[in-house]
């Protein structure tokens, strides 16, 4: 295995520990912002992305392609084939139009170094020391990504989409609706790529974990699914008799996803986990699949974002 794919494998598993980082890792990541009619005007070139600091207290000045080139140096587990990188970079411009045009906060910014609360980005320094000599390579292979889609955009309805992503998917993305409670009308399931992992749990490791949260809790009597979506993932389910969305068992037994099946194998839970992440939007492991298959970026967006089209900021 040559230095590169170690880097990136070790770079894949600090993205998908961070429990709520805003898109590719988080099971429950924070909902797209509104933005009114009065913000739909596409920005100038010029307008900058405002970056608070919370350690200095500093505020970085970012245009929407230096934003964009170093967030897929942080957001993206692996450097995807080509034409997926360009799809991966547009959604990210169109991340740092959406929060420009949603206004700055109560810091005076666009976006914070809270994983928690926006879709971060690395300084230089950061991203060299997390891909170290294969930094040069990496770099280039994202700006060729960005100059090729130099401005470009997600667009819906003339206002820059909520271009959501994550890492995999369960067969199907999953509908905004379903993960947040609220619908739009690009944010549907699609067909997408399925990865599955396997965690095991004893009945007492189950009833720690959750008894941990939930004072009422009683000792592990068996899962109980109550309800999915029809791309598969967990609603609501009882278990130690709480009930709680599948997001949030997830969440407690640190699964990749809500979309999982439990079953008990010799005194033991087996839960099959399928995907990673909140499974809204593009999954970048399908993009790649797709960019191998010969599809171009334009209609790797189209398929997970149907119905937007590509707009310029400009």
């Amino acid at each position: 295995m040559n230095s590169f794919f170690k880097s990136v494998i070790l770079w894949a598993a600090v993205i998908c520990a961070i429990p709520a980082a805003a898109a590719a890792g988080g099971i429950k990541a924070v909902p797209p912002e509104e933005l009114t009619a009065s913000q739909s005007l596409i920005l100038p070139m010029e307008d900058k992305l405002k970056l608070f600091c919370s350690s200095t207290g500093e505020i970085t000045e970012l245009s929407a392609e230096e934003y964009a080139v170093f967030a897929v140096l942080e957001e993206v587990p692996f450097i995807p084939d080509s034409e997926a990188l360009k799809a991966q970079v547009c959604a990210a411009r169109t991340y740092a139009a959406r929060r420009i045009l949603s206004g700055e906060d109560e810091n005076g910014a666009h976006i914070s170094d809270d994983g928690e609360k926006y879709q971060t980005v690395l300084s230089e320094a950061e991203a060299r020391a997390v891909y170290g000599k294969d930094f040069d390579d990496v770099y280039s292979k994202v700006m060729d990504a960005a100059d090729a889609t130099r401005g470009e955009i997600i667009m819906y309805d003339g206002t820059p989409a909520a271009a959501v992503f994550h890492v995999s998917s369960a067969g199907y993305t999953e509908s905004a609706e379903n993960v947040w409670g609220t619908a739009y009308p690009y944010l549907i399931s699609v067909p997408s790529d399925c990865s599955e992992t396997l965690h095991e749990f004893t009945y007492a490791e189950l009833s720690a974990r959750i008894s941990a949260e939930y004072d009422t809790a009683g000792g592990f009597d068996g899962i109980e699914i109550l309800s999915r979506s029809e791309a598969g993932t967990v609603l609501f389910l009882r278990i130690c008799g709480i009930e709680m969305d599948g997001s949030r068992l997830a969440e407690l037994l640190s699964l990749e996803s809500a979309s999982f099946e439990a079953s008990d194998c010799d005194g033991k839970v087996r839960f099959t986990v399928r995907g990673s992440g909140h499974l809204a939007g593009m999954s970048i492991c399908g993009a790649d699949e797709m960019s191998r298959q010969g599809y171009s970026y334009r209609e790797i967006l189209e398929h997970y974002y149907p119905g937007t089209s590509i707009g310029k900021i400009q």
